[in-house]
């Protein structure tokens, strides 16, 4: 392999990572950063009481809100919770008032109780909320610190209220999105990786005209 060519790989790679997604809008709400605000992976769901079919699929709660009824939502049902993590982005402080953490809920407005976390075990309390969709500003949030960055979610029923009944009792999820966004935690970022790709490469490439040589 050509030293130029692999440092166009090198490059290409440097190049990449400045490429920004377009920012997209649902329910009137703008996320800068695009698609990949949105939560990538379910941790775990307790499916909780009087939830059926079409309404019992936690991946529905991922990527951007796709809800066409009755497909598209995930019901916490009576005494349950959702928790999904972030896993190329993380939910961070905006330093303002704006909502930082979005939540689509479809269908009537119900409450639910919402937690963040940086490791799915320290859980800070955002309190409860309803709202299609809701936002919450997290600065606002004791136990939050400018910059933080936050890659887990929870969301459980309110069990103060018995809000709907079978086959979508509770809160029902669409989508979960941080629209002030930050680096995936324990990502290394693609410039950090190109450049330390970059001397393996030419290393290598020294070896192997010394080698022709010889």
């Amino acid at each position: 392999m050509k030293l130029p060519y692999i440092l166009t790989i090198v490059f290409g790679l440097l190049l990449m990572s400045n490429v920004h997604a377009a920012p997209v809008t649902y329910s009137g709400v703008t996320f800068n950063a695009g698609d990949v605000s949105f939560a990538d992976k379910v941790i775990s769901y307790s499916q909780g009481l009087n939830v059926g079919p079409n309404f019992d699929d936690p991946s529905q709660a991922l990527g951007a809100p796709d809800y066409v009824n009755p497909i598209g939502s995930v019901a916490l049902g009576d005494g349950g919770s959702l928790v999904v993590q972030f896993t190329d982005n993380s939910l961070t402080t905006s330093g303002n008032s704006d909502k930082d953490l979005w939540i689509f809920e479809i269908g009537q407005v119900e409450a639910f109780d919402v937690y963040i976390s940086k490791n799915n075990f320290d859980w800070i309390s955002i309190g409860t909320v309803s709202g299609q969709p809701t936002g919450i500003d997290i600065d606002a949030i004791a136990g939050v610190v400018a910059g933080d960055l936050f890659s887990f979610v929870m969301l459980t029923d309110n069990s103060a209220a018995s809000q709907t009944g079978f086959p979508f009792s509770e809160a029902d999820i669409d989508a979960i999105g941080a629209i002030s966004s930050g680096a995936a935690v324990n990502a290394v970022p693609i410039p950090a990786a190109a450049f330390m790709f970059a001397p393996a490469l030419l290393g290598f490439m020294g070896l192997r005209r010394r080698a022709k040589s010889a």
